[in-house]
């Protein structure tokens, strides 16, 4: 069988561009186990405050936004309450504050159905001043909340290595989870 002419091109092509497009200013972050907070075999962070566990992951980014993911679980047998807008990281270079966060539980953008491709809006800093909704965690629930905060700052940019702080909300407390920013 005679191979088409343009298939080397074609491959070259692609090599040059998915090398270029992987060329990342960001990552995955590894918590640093510390005092009542443990260290996953996912790279995640995870933190417990009386009845509330929350598993976190996170990204950083030299440039731009930064993100966590945190699985929330009651695991209690009274109704909690998590006021999301505290979440932050915080680095030498500033402080990436909360862009936007959802609560995005049972989305699935995969599947046929329409009814379940929209995370409820937890807080948007576009939205200004408004009172943003507070996560409520019946008893034996879990939610998943996806989180984008903004750049660290316009001065300076994170490195691999570099260590920074995320600030947790758990209910009646925050939780300080230190990580270290690793290559993707």
């Amino acid at each position: 069988m005679r191979r088409p002419r343009f298939l080397p091109f074609f491959l070259a092509a692609t090599l040059v561009l998915t090398t270029a497009c992987q060329r990342s200013t960001g990552g995955p972050l590894e918590p640093v186990p510390s005092a009542g907070i443990e260290a996953g075999q996912d790279r995640s962070a995870i933190l417990r405050d009386g009845d509330i566990i929350a598993r976190v992951t996170a990204r950083w980014s030299s440039t731009g936004e930064n993100s966590l993911r945190i699985n929330y679980r009651n695991a209690g047998q009274v109704r909690r309450t998590v006021a999301i807008d505290g979440l932050k990281m915080t680095h030498s270079t500033g402080e990436a504050a909360l862009r936007t966060a959802v609560d995005a539980t049972g989305v699935d953008l995969a599947d046929t159905r329409t009814d379940n491709d929209r995370p409820r809006v937890l807080f948007a800093l576009e939205n200004g001043t408004g009172t943003p909704s507070p996560l409520e965690l019946p008893p034996g629930v879990s939610r998943d909340v996806d989180a984008e905060l903004t750049s660290f700052s316009n001065d300076g940019a994170i490195q691999t290595d570099d260590r920074i702080i995320a600030t947790i909300p758990m209910g009646d407390r925050a939780a300080a989870v230190i990580f270290v920013a690793r290559k993707p």
